[in-house]
């Protein structure tokens, strides 16, 4: 669990320091480090983070996993069952029971072995896209001879937030394939220790490890709520009255209008934040001997219960954006947004959806039971029972399977995030740099005649 901890203390860092910096004085004083300015900035430092464990990730899945185990050869994961079931004092019934709760089918085997490959494209291919949006951005304010030069402007900042997510569910989906691999080739057991403390030591990293890329989602769909607000708070197609007292009120008004259009966005991050703050805590509890039984029985009872509704309100969430990716303000700044941010929804239909599949296709599991039920009224039980997992099959799928996808998400955001210039340059928009020229940006849209004023319209 300290590798977690580790992982959620990084992003919990980072997430202060990107809050920490959008104070002017603060990047006054980073940029006046000269040629440090960009290593101190956030995102250098949230991407140095992520390469190391990237990295690290890799090389030790290169150097136990292909290497000493010669790419999870069947013979060498036997030898290591036969051995726990030795020391652990197995009788042959329940080392043959292991074997079955480890088993790694051949398709999985090889699916498994090439995803760390797939995650490794996808990071690589994604942070190229990612610098040239940095790039663009500091050339952009030198040639408008910004003081601050280094920091992105506001919507910029919210586009790679969104569109970097990818970054984290590949670190963090290719540690937690490290953790699965540890249980179902028993690697992580050594001579001298407990068998399933082990293995419920690193099932609980494994989930815990998933459930920071999770926490990571619901902060980038608020940043896409922040930036649909953006776009709809200063709406070209609402004209501003001349007055200040009126300037104020219809920003308010205009605010409150942008808030509400995105409430499912923020109703799918407050539910997100309740639940991963439910899971944390029943992997707490399953690490836990003395609490066990009890953290097994809430999951048992609610995990399911819970997985149904918040799929509901992940669907929710897809639906509000797919409705506002629509609307003009956002089509014109962006063009095709729901193309745009189709890798984002992707990846938010995965990540949600993705393990209560599985949980319907792991046997002995709540959901499994009641879909079997369901599949025997039309007596294709045959066909259902060939795509069964066990319980740690499906976690070793599911982390195997999000390398891949995020792969396919990252070539579908480099695909359609070719921006022309017009719409680089709405994402250069500053809110708190346009305040101070809102009396001349009222004056202009009252000389253009496509405007109407609010009440008039």
């Amino acid at each position: 669990m300290d590798e977690a901890m580790v992982g959620w203390l990084f992003l919990l860092f980072m997430l202060v320091w990107r809050s920490v910096t959008n104070y002017r004085c603060v990047e006054r004083c980073i940029h006046a480090c000269g040629p440090l300015a960009p290593l101190l900035q956030w995102y250098t430092l949230t991407f140095a983070g992520l390469l190391f464990l990237l990295v690290r990730s890799f090389f030790d899945i290169a150097l136990f996993d292909y290497y000493i185990f010669h790419f999870l050869d069947p013979a060498k994961v036997s030898v290591k069952i036969n051995n726990i079931c030795t020391g652990e004092g197995l009788d042959q019934q329940d080392c043959d029971a292991l074997r079955d709760e480890l088993k790694m089918p051949h398709w999985l085997h090889k699916l498994s072995l090439g995803a760390p490959v797939a995650g490794l494209l996808a990071f690589f291919s994604l942070s190229i896209l990612l610098f040239r949006f940095i790039k663009f951005n500091h050339a952009r304010k030198v040639e408008e001879g910004s003081d601050l030069p280094w920091k992105l402007a506001q919507r910029l900042e919210w586009v790679i937030i969104i569109i970097g997510m990818p970054l984290i569910f590949v670190v963090m989906s290719m540690r937690s394939l490290i953790r699965i691999w540890a249980v179902m080739t028993g690697s992580g057991w050594h001579p001298g220790q407990d068998w399933d403390r082990i293995q419920r030591l690193e099932l609980a990293t494994y989930s815990m490890d998933l459930e920071l890329a999770v926490a990571f989602q619901f902060y980038a769909v608020m940043m896409f709520g922040f930036l649909c607000t953006s776009f709809l708070e200063y709406s070209k197609y609402v004209n501003m009255p001349s007055s200040q007292n009126a300037q104020a009120e219809s920003r308010r008004y205009m605010r409150t209008l942008a808030y509400t259009a995105v409430q499912g966005v923020y109703a799918f991050v407050f539910v997100g934040v309740l639940r991963t703050i439910f899971d944390i805590t029943v992997t707490y509890l399953q690490e836990q001997p003395k609490y066990k039984d009890q953290a097994a029985m809430i999951e048992d009872k609610f995990i399911a219960k819970v997985g149904i509704v918040f799929t509901f309100v992940t669907l929710l969430c897809m639906l509000n954006m797919v409705l506002i990716s629509k609307i003009a303000d956002i089509k014109d700044h962006l063009g095709n947004a729901n193309l745009k941010f189709l890798g984002t929804r992707l990846l938010l239909l995965i990540a949600q959806i993705q393990p209560q599949v599985l949980n319907g296709l792991t046997v002995g599991a709540p959901l499994y039971l009641t879909v079997r039920d369901h599949v025997a009224k039309y007596h294709l039980e045959e066909y259902f029972d060939r795509w069964t997992f066990t319980t740690n099959q499906a976690k070793l799928a599911h982390a195997a399977a999000l390398n891949y996808e995020c792969l396919l998400v990252s070539f579908v955001t480099i695909l359609f995030w070719l921006l022309k210039e017009e719409q680089k340059q709405a994402l250069m928009f500053d809110a708190s740099t346009t305040a101070g020229s809102t009396s001349t940006a009222v004056a202009a849209r009252e000389k253009n005649e496509g405007y109407q004023r609010l009440l008039d319209a």
